[in-house]
């Protein structure tokens, strides 16, 4: 077999597999079929160029902004500015007789500007008149969120984790030592904002072009939206300039099909950077109370960790978390499953009862987690007076995967070097849906602020399947999450959310990227 053919050698002759799935079909399998031993691999674990690439680089790549049917308009939709408003009146003949406009209609989720183009659909939109219901939402503020989740970390909440004993442990420690954290509500920036292209005919078939995750959801809520058998819909999925979660999310779709509706013809429905920062889901807030006690040896013999979080599972489906005793798995990812070999340690979710729309957001729970409880171990071996990276290394002694890219990137950042002055290092290792990652960063203070210069980072994520494509990842993921640790951040004023494009939210550049080094840590787990 070779390069998808089945060739007998005697002969010469060769099929392709397509042409023998049903004979392959009806021979038995093995229980435990052989694997191919990796030294004759002739594919995994080789650099092969993405056939994308050259279409993404000089700008030949179809996304949702390119899409054009005939006859199609452009539409901008004028939403709540506090989330879960809803419209009272408006007044569109102003932006009705602005030039290139050809329809002003109400949608669902509030005032589509329908134009020619989509410059012309914007500018109309600044001149419509509307008055909006609040919602519940209409007095969340910043000050009041903060003041809300302190006092909520104070309460008791849903076991996620429960070893030993943890109160009794506190007690008779040596050293004790406390800390919290808060993480904000994030937005999702992805490069592309929300657009989607529908057609809804007059014989009752759709059509949609939706850069999308979720292309079955997206059919159903074009579907639902016209009033068809979900089989009269045909979804194109096209490229995406960003996911990250948020568009597994079909709100955008069901939009466009609504003013396709109203309008009867192609629609496109533009957001602006503002409409996809403000009026979208948001990776939840977060905040967090850890305890912990250290013994004569400076080990850690209690952890205890609060978190206080809005979950999205209850949101979705309202009463789950009854049946899970209470607890977010996603909240709690990466806090629950904490590798350290620490004889008491226990882990608790309170739900924060707020309305602000969540959804996924790259690792959610893990994202924010793997920060706390890197950052709190690190003041627990401060406190200890224990170099960060070996202390990791001896409460890992049970975890070979973790400490495997642990010594990777150790190693790798030649750890305990000397740095120049004014630049330190710090050390973490997290693990997250099947991947094991450690990361050494170099880091200094400019201008009051934190600079990262060089990130080394050891990856140990199963099967090698393409080095480039996991370089890749680690790179994005280090401008990510320095995205959000370093600026992130949505905030809100009478329910509005108060950043808009990315002066008011940043995302890293490339003046402020750092130097990414990854090491992949060969390994055939799953």
């Amino acid at each position: 077999t070779l390069d998808g053919r089945v060739t007998h050698e005697p002969t010469g002759r060769s099929r392709d597999y397509g042409d023998l799935v049903e004979v392959a079909a009806t021979i038995p399998v093995a229980e435990e079929p052989p694997l191919k031993d990796p030294a004759d691999y002739r594919i995994l674990g080789r650099r092969l160029p993405r056939i994308d690439t050259p279409e993404k680089v000089d700008g030949s790549k179809v996304f949702g902004m390119d899409i054009q049917v005939p006859g199609m308009a452009v539409a901008c939709v004028e939403r709540s500015p506090v989330l879960g408003g809803a419209l009272r009146t408006f007044d569109g003949g102003e932006a009705q007789a602005s030039p290139g406009v050809r329809a002003v209609v109400r949608v669902p989720s509030g005032v589509a500007v329908v134009a020619d183009d989509t410059w012309s659909a914007l500018e109309a939109r600044k001149k419509l008149r509307a008055e909006w219901d609040p919602g519940v939402i209409g007095e969340l503020s910043a000050e009041g969120l903060d003041r809300y989740l302190r006092q909520r970390v104070e309460e008791r909440g849903a076991v996620a984790r429960d070893d030993g004993e943890v109160e009794g442990a506190l007690r008779r420690a040596v050293t004790r030592v406390e800390a919290d954290y808060q993480v904000p509500y994030l937005a999702h920036a992805t490069m592309e904002p929300m657009i989607c292209t529908v057609w809804v005919t007059d014989d009752g078939t759709v059509e949609v072009w939706a850069p999308t995750q979720n292309a079955t959801n997206t059919q159903r809520a074009a579907a639902e939206v016209a009033g068809v058998p979900p089989e009269q819909v045909t979804v194109h999925a096209i490229p995406m300039g960003g996911g990250f979660g948020r568009r597994s999310q079909v709100d955008f779709v069901r939009e466009a099909a609504e003013v396709s509706m109203a309008v009867g013809g192609p629609i496109k429905v533009v957001w602006s950077r503002e409409d996809d920062t403000r009026g979208g889901y948001f990776r939840p807030a977060s905040y967090q109370r850890f305890r912990a006690g250290l013994g004569a040896d400076g080990m850690p013999v209690a952890w205890h960790h609060r978190v206080v979080a809005p979950s999205i599972f209850h949101q979705m489906r309202p009463g789950a978390l009854d049946r899970a005793n209470g607890v977010d798995g996603d909240a709690v990812g990466g806090a629950a499953s904490l590798p350290y070999g620490i004889p008491n340690l226990k882990v608790e979710f309170t739900r924060a009862e707020l309305d602000v729309p969540l959804w996924f957001w790259r690792a959610v729970g893990h994202s924010t987690n793997g920060f706390t409880t890197e950052s709190f171990l690190d003041e627990v071996a401060v406190a200890a007076g224990a170099d960060p990276a070996e202390y990791r290394h001896r409460l890992l002694s049970d975890h070979p995967r973790h400490l495997g890219v642990l010594e990777r990137a150790l190693e790798a950042s030649n750890w305990g070097a000397t740095l120049p002055q004014g630049v330190g290092r710090g050390v973490s290792v997290h693990e997250s849906f099947g991947s094991f990652v450690a990361q050494v960063a170099e880091v200094s203070v400019e201008g009051g602020r934190p600079r990262v210069h060089r990130v080394v980072v050891a990856v140990d994520c199963g099967q090698n399947i393409n080095p480039d494509t996991i370089e890749a990842q680690m790179d994005s993921c280090v401008a990510y999450g320095l995205s959000a640790a370093l600026w992130g951040d949505v905030t809100f004023e009478n329910g509005r959310v108060v950043q808009g494009n990315f002066d008011t939210y940043p995302v890293v550049r490339i003046s402020d990227m750092p130097r990414v080094e990854t090491h992949i840590v060969a390994s055939r787990d799953l």
